[in-house]
This record gives structure tokens, sequence and C-alpha cells, in this order.
């Protein structure tokens, strides 16, 4: 059996987004063929996947400036400073525009480059045992690559690169922006040893090909895992329940125009203020609780922030609908956001609000679990439509088509992901034949099938 070094900065039990997809693959990996060892910076206490897990240590370059600084590092600089918080997503204020520029600057390429040192240590442990056979990398954050880079060139084994966000392209909005050009420049220079990269959209793959022409180019969409929600017994609420899990970018994800149309049904009494119910967990942003003021809402949306995921999970269970806001920027149709997936095992109907059509439409389209609606008037005749048949039977209807969202499990991704790293190994092997072969004055042989979803 291979063994796969699965290099992630996020992990189980660690409760982050970008734990959930290297944690499908950590489980689902071995019955494909794959003996997986991931390697990550120090974890919490908790449950894992059954694998074999190296843990390194890590430094916080961002806290480590602050102590510089003489200021506590585990509290925000505005805090600390007594700055006024953002009222609106995207504040114009200055003090908030130079202190972003200074934490791009401080840390480029992001707030994990302080793992990397740490990490390039114990990769040479691993190169003296010499048992690894492959190396998956998988970001944000794309300090993962760099430590990818380095595993390549010490164990000397083939690598494939993932990316759930794309590097350079994520850097085109804010402060970000000014750092783009050094972002694209370094993701060139890293990416030249990988052997394949993979993405999560189709749109997101034709850009890698695009910009790394001689690399094979894979699509596979993110996923959920059936088991998160086998225990998850909860009744639907009692009230028309809207409910949003997960981050909202300073205002990239926007619900003006929910929290518009709503504030203007209660006005009109199409609906009752009494049976609303909206919820918006994760990470607090201040400007949210200026918007739900400013349309009188604060009888109606709970700001509840950060919370376990498991009871994340029984929150959106037993909501009327499931809420998804589309990234603020008409250029990107290829992002696939992973609370879609995780919206799917929760089984409820999924209302995605403007953005761009792209991948979330069609899939939402593909699925039937749910709509996407770009204007006030399509929305506002969703919701009515939705808290009607609340009213009338207690419940928002949800017949989605289970086959097309059994595609999108963990272990369908698992299945993909290995059918990627066994051909990238097996081209590897071929090209250390073919090199074996020319040394000893071997004739050569070229080609083979050609691969779904790959373009050079």
């Amino acid at each position: 059996m291979p063994r796969l070094l699965l290099i992630t900065y996020s992990f189980p039990p660690r409760e982050q987004p970008g734990a959930i997809r290297p944690g499908g693959l950590a489980k689902h990996l071995a019955e494909f063929g794959w003996d997986v060892v991931v390697f990550t910076p120090q974890l919490p206490a908790g449950a894992q996947p059954p694998v074999q897990v190296i843990e390194t240590a890590y430094e916080d370059v961002l806290a480590k400036w602050k102590s510089r600084l003489g200021m506590d590092p585990g509290k925000s600089v505005h805090e600390q400073l007594k700055l006024r918080t953002p009222s609106q997503p995207n504040s114009g204020a200055l003090h908030t525009k130079i202190l972003s520029y200074a934490r791009c600057f401080l840390s480029f390429p992001d707030e994990a480059r302080g793992w990397i040192p740490f990490a390039t240590r114990e990769l040479e442990k691993l190169r003296a045992a010499g048992d690894i056979d492959a190396i998956l990398t998988t970001s944000p954050p794309v300090s993962t690559h760099l430590i990818g880079k380095r595993a390549q060139r010490l164990l000397n084994r083939p690598w494939v690169a993932d990316f759930r966000d794309l590097w350079a392209e994520q850097y085109l909005w804010g402060p970000h922006l000014v750092m783009q050009p050094m972002h694209r420049l370094l993701e060139k220079r890293t990416l030249r040893l990988a052997d394949a990269l993979v993405t999560v959209s189709e749109p997101w793959a034709q850009r890698l090909r695009e910009h790394h022409p001689t690399k094979p180019v894979y699509n596979i969409s993110n996923g959920f895992d059936p088991d998160d929600f086998r225990d998850v017994r909860v009744p639907l609420s009692k009230k028309f329940s809207i409910t949003h899990a997960g981050y909202l970018y300073e205002g990239k994800r926007d619900p003006t125009t929910l929290l518009q149309v709503l504030s203007e049904l209660i006005a009109e009494r199409a609906v009752q203020a009494s049976d609303l119910q909206v919820r918006f967990y994760g990470h607090p942003e201040a400007w949210v609780s200026h918007l739900v003021e400013r349309y009188g809402l604060q009888d109606v949306v709970e700001l509840s922030g950060v919370i376990p995921r498991r009871e994340v999970l029984q929150r959106e269970a037993e909501s009327q609908v499931l809420l998804l806001l589309g990234w603020a920027d008409p250029r990107e149709t290829g992002q696939h956001t992973g609370k879609l997936f995780e919206y799917f095992g929760a089984g409820r109907p999924i209302l995605a609000v403007n953005g761009t059509r792209g991948v979330l439409t069609e899939t939402l389209a593909e699925t039937k679990a749910g709509i996407h609606v770009f204007d006030k008037e399509q929305l506002r005749g969703w919701l009515l439509k939705a808290y009607h048949e609340f009213k009338r039977v207690g419940a928002v209807p949800y017949q989605p088509d289970q086959r097309a969202i059994a595609r999108y499990t963990h272990r369908e991704m698992a299945r993909r992901f290995s059918e990627v790293l066994q051909s990238t190994l097996e081209r590897s092997r071929g090209g250390e034949r073919l090199r074996s072969q020319a040394e000893e004055g071997v004739p050569q042989n070229f080609g083979g099938p050609l691969e779904e979803n790959v373009q050079a």
C-alpha cells in the first residue's frame, strides 16, 4: 500500500473550515489503497480520523509582532488601541486600512508562515525514514505549498498541490491587492516542482491551466460526511428560521439584501416578525450588528458568534432555510463554498443570495437542493412562497435529488483523489524508468491513455 504524506494546516479536531476536506481524505483514502500520514501543526485534544498524525511546533507571526510592540498577542489591535471598529463592510476608515496593509505585509505570504521552519525540521526526519511514496498539500494557507515544495525536494517524491481557494486570485481585494504581484511570482516559483494540481471547480481549474500550462490540473469538488449527521436528530424549529453558518469575509459575503427585504415584508405585514428567526453563526464582524440596527431587526436577527461545530450541525438540521451568501465579485464564478456541502448533509432547503451565476448556481440546480437568487424581487417572491408553506404545514418543503447529492460525499471525493494520486505516482515511476532506460540505451516508449479532467 503506497504511503501518502498529507500536509495540511487545519485538521480535526481543529474546528476550522479548512479541516473538513483533509479530514475527509484522511478518513476515506485507506478504502482506495492509501496509507495516510498527516503532517500538521500541533492539534487540540479531541477525536480525529484513525491515521498516523505528525504534529509539529508552530509560531504565530502576528502574535510575535504584537509582543515585540508591547501589546497583548491574544487581543486585536483595534481593541488595544481603542480604535473605532468598522460600522459597515469594507470600511474606509484610515486606521483600518493602515492596520490591514501592515497585517498583509508582516504576514506575507500568509499568517501560517511561522509553521515553515518547524515543518522543515520534521521533514528532515521523514527523509531519514524514507517510507513516503507521494505528497499531497492543501491550501489555504498557501504556506502549506511552500512546505510541500521543501518536502518534494527532501523526499524526492511526486507532489500534488490542492487548492480549496486559488492562490494569487484570492488577493484581488482590499490591501491584499498590493501584494498580489508578489503572490503571483511566488506561486509560479513554488509550483514549478509540483507534479499535478487540484482545485474545487472547473472555472478555477481552467485558471490554473492558464497560469501553469505544463501541469496536469484536476477538478475535485468539496463534499460532506453523512456520518456527521447520523446522530443529529432534532425537530424543525417552530419559527421560520433562516440560518447562516460561516465567515462573512469583511463583507465579501453581504446579507444586506436579505435583511432589507425582510424588513420591508414586516413593514407591509406580509410576514409576522414574531414568526421570523434569522441566525448568524461564525466569527463576529462589527458592521453586521450596525446593519441589523439599520433595518430594525434586533428582535429577529441573532448574532451568535462562533459555537462548537456539533452545535452548528444541529442548528442547521433544525432550520427551515439554510442561507448562503454569494461572493461579492462579479468575476468570481468558480467558488464552491464548503458550507454548500455541509448544508447537503443537514438536509434543509438552501437559499443562496447574490453573487454571480456559476458553479454554486449549477450545483443547486443539479441537486434540486435550493435556489440561487440575484435580485430583490426574486428573493422577495421566494421568501413569500416559502413562508406561506411554512404557515400552512409548519415546514418549508425540501425535495432534493438524493442521487445527485450522493456525488458530493467525502467518500466520493477521496475516490477521485485516489485516482489523481495513483496516476501521478505512475507517471512519476514511468519518468524514472524512462530516465533509467535512457542511461542504459534502451528505446523509450511514450504515450498512454488520456486522463479525465486533465489538460496540459
